[in-house]
């Protein structure tokens, strides 16, 4: 479908992609291809190195450049926390649900996804089943369920994106608030309680 709307992009000068559709986050632009075609945008390859005002390409080639903006995507980490409490490596970190860090009970991280979608919705629904938690209206599972929730979708992401620490955080937005609805009212049942979880 995008061939035959876009044609390919090689033909615009943008690269070749060594992987498939959507194993990689899209470039979304309305201008993008329209300014490329107009000869408005020049596509360079990996930059090299820097020589004073001069950038040196990998192709060989070298130009002069007044500004040069860096636009190098997610680097997680917590300066303010122990790195015994946790440390990420390769922007990958264990949270069951993308929420609940397993091995430091009380610990919780809010909208530490990048999903395909609006973040603010999801945030809303990681904070409500948060309130479940510490109100103690919900419990969470054995370790050992969290832990293979942990290793699945580490799983499903190696399969569906290329390896890169830009995808170590996705989720896709529907499926991300149905597991929490579903695990709400899991640790509803787990808890035993009475109290009706508004789950809209």
């Amino acid at each position: 479908m995008l061939r035959l709307v876009r044609g390919s992009v090689s033909s615009y000068g943008l690269p070749t992609p060594d992987h498939k559709v959507l194993a990689a986050h899209p470039t979304i632009s309305d201008d993008l291809l329209t300014r490329l075609g107009h000869g408005d945008i020049t596509v360079k390859p990996t930059i090299d190195r820097f020589d004073g005002d001069t950038v040196r390409f990998t192709d060989g080639s070298a130009e002069r450049i007044d500004d040069v903006i860096y636009c190098t995507g997610y680097k997680i980490s917590f300066p303010f926390l122990d790195e015994r409490i946790i440390s990420p490596a390769d922007n990958e970190i264990s949270l069951f649900h993308r929420v609940v860090s397993p091995d430091c009970p009380g610990l919780f991280f809010v909208s530490l996804v990048q999903p395909l979608g609006a973040t603010m919705p999801i945030a809303e629904a990681q904070s409500a089943w948060i309130a479940d938690l510490l109100l103690g209206t919900a419990t969470l599972p054995p370790m050992a369920q969290m832990r293979a929730e942990i290793e699945a979708y580490k799983r499903k992401l190696r399969k569906r994106y290329v390896t890169s620490r830009r995808h170590t955080i996705q989720v896709d937005f529907q499926d991300h608030l149905a597991d929490i609805r579903a695990e709400r009212r899991a640790g509803a049942r787990r808890r035993g309680s009475s109290v009706a979880l508004d789950l809209q």
